[in-house]
């Protein structure tokens, strides 16, 4: 959909402050719940303390807010994410894979004699405790980084959150409670009794125009406050990376280390979570956002339910394969992890899910939030796309506990990653592609099963059909228009055949992650 908004505003920034850089993540199926109104309120909705008296717009002008801040400042924590390294042993390639990962440089051999913990910050942003027994809302950017560059479930092995409260001379380690990301919303746990809850105020009672103050920990500096006035209540694609939401705007000042610390109005109650800044420099501009706390509370309520869970990887279906094929949206299955409903059902890597429950899927996103609101148990009427094929299924869903199992492909350049290419020998061009066959010592590091027939792009030609159509060195082709060819002729010959109106269809691993890709081969 076209925003209204202005073009040059979408240069937008998340607004936790990331010391390092990291690679990108793709997205997990159970990653992104919606709330369903239909359950009625979580556990964690029962715990807010919330407020929705209208605000007194009228009276004297106050000439100071110290009063109301200092009682909402106990209230607003700083929290850091980032890795314990055990030091004192041998490194081994695991240590070095996980430094680079993370851009790290490889870290020099520790004596043996040497003990205890290394922490290594990865970034910090800011929250608010909202229940008095110790649970946080926050960004999920600000926990979860954009761009991983790992497996997901690799990555929460290893995290930590360190959240620093006002008054406490340590910080406490919280735990990670669950995570939303269309709405950019997580839940934290810190343990503790009678904690300094804020008070949540009614988002919808927001005007244009009303004094609202950020707290949070810009740049790392804690305890830091800013005034100024809603400047809009959006409804639009301002924020590059997540659909269409309502936001409110303002022009307090938000910085990078803002992220997930609230947005309160004049009599102290948190009316929204700072979420983003549109900035050509990094800093503040003016133009800040944070999600209505009604959306936030509806997120993290959503959190604390049963959901169903399907375990399989989503992602988006290219739309000219689909047109090719028939139909619009869908959801592209790139892997189904073993073990899970989805697998138990007969649903198989490289599926396309066009309906839920008999009601079209829009996309990978619309499938994801859809299963999010349906509980454990409940059955889930599929209906695919399999080899060119409709077909339906029924799937059992399973309970999705906590962030669940979930498989978050690297966008690290594969050509940099890939393992050695086998010999030259017997290899040739395809459509602009060199096609290699996978011998059985890459298969491991392919993570490619000895029964699954594969074919390793070695090399990719210029504007050619290959490159236009995004394929890459070290990508693996598994399938070409429903076949899986073994070698470079039997690829050619399935390309030269069974092609529609000069377009090949195939299903090709990059890094972790299956696609459907289509290939225009008319102008080859």
């Amino acid at each position: 959909m076209k925003s209204a908004f202005p073009s040059f505003l979408r240069s937008l920034h998340l607004c936790a402050t990331l010391s390092l850089a990291l690679t990108s993540c793709g997205k997990s199926q159970d990653a992104s719940p919606k709330p369903s109104p239909d359950q009625g309120p979580g556990v964690f909705r029962n715990s807010l303390n919330i407020d929705k008296t209208p605000m007194q717009r009228g009276g004297a002008v106050l000439k100071s807010y110290a009063d109301m801040l200092e009682k909402v400042q106990p209230s607003i924590v700083t929290i850091e994410t980032g890795i314990e390294q055990t030091i004192g042993r041998r490194r081994s390639t695991d240590d070095d894979a996980l430094r680079f990962f993370f851009g790290l440089p490889a870290a020099p051999a520790a004596p043996p004699s040497r003990g205890g913990k290394s922490w290594q910050q990865l970034g910090i942003g800011s929250g608010v405790i909202v229940s008095k027994d110790g649970y946080i809302i926050t960004n999920r950017h600000v926990v979860l980084p954009p761009d991983l560059g790992m497996e997901l479930r690799d990555y929460l092995a290893i995290m930590k959150l360190k959240v620093s409260l006002p008054g406490r001379d340590a910080p406490v380690l919280a735990e990670l409670i669950d995570f939303s990301s269309d709405t950019d919303i997580a839940v934290l746990k810190i343990p503790g009794a009678d904690l300094p809850a804020a008070t949540l105020a009614d988002s919808d009672q927001v005007r244009v125009g009303d004094i609202v103050f950020a707290l949070g920990a810009p740049f790392g500096i804690d305890k830091t406050v800013t005034m100024g006035i809603i400047s809009a209540r959006r409804n639009d694609e301002v924020l590059a990376g997540f659909e269409k939401q309502e936001l409110l705007q303002t022009d307090a000042s938000i910085n990078p280390g803002n992220s997930g610390g609230p947005l309160i109005d004049a009599d102290g109650r948190i009316i929204g979570i700072n979420t983003a800044i549109y900035s050509r420099s990094g800093g503040n501009m003016g133009i800040g956002f944070a999600i209505p706390i009604n959306k936030a509370v509806a997120a993290a309520d959503a959190l604390s339910k049963p959901r169903g869970y399907l375990g399989v990887q989503l992602d988006p279906v290219d739309q000219r394969a689909a047109r090719l094929y028939g139909f619009k949206g869908g959801a592209f299955v790139g892997s189904v992890e073993q073990g899970t409903p989805a697998e138990k059902a007969g649903l198989k890597e490289g599926d396309v899910i066009l309906e839920l429950n008999s009601t079209t899927v829009a996309d990978d996103n619309d499938l994801r939030s859809r299963l999010s609101a349906l509980p454990p148990g409940s059955k889930a009427k599929l209906a695919i796309l399999r080899d060119e094929k409709r077909g339906e299924l029924t799937v059992t869903l399973g309970d999705r506990n906590r962030f669940g199992p979930s498989s978050n492909p690297s966008s690290q350049d594969p050509s940099a990653s890939a393992p050695a290419a086998p010999a030259e020998d017997n290899s040739n061009y395809v459509a602009g592609m060199k096609i290699l066959p996978v011998d059985e010592a890459t298969r491991p590091s392919l993570n490619l099963p000895a029964e699954v027939p594969g074919l390793l792009i070695d090399d990719v030609q210029p504007n050619s059909p290959a490159a236009n159509s995004g394929l890459r060195k070290g990508d693996i082709i598994l399938r070409i228009n429903s076949k899986s060819p073994a070698s470079a002729t039997e690829a050619a010959d399935a390309i030269n055949s069974l092609s529609k109106n000069g377009t090949a269809m195939l299903h090709v691993r990059q890094g972790s992650v299956t696609k459907l890709m289509s290939m225009d081969v008319s102008t080859r």
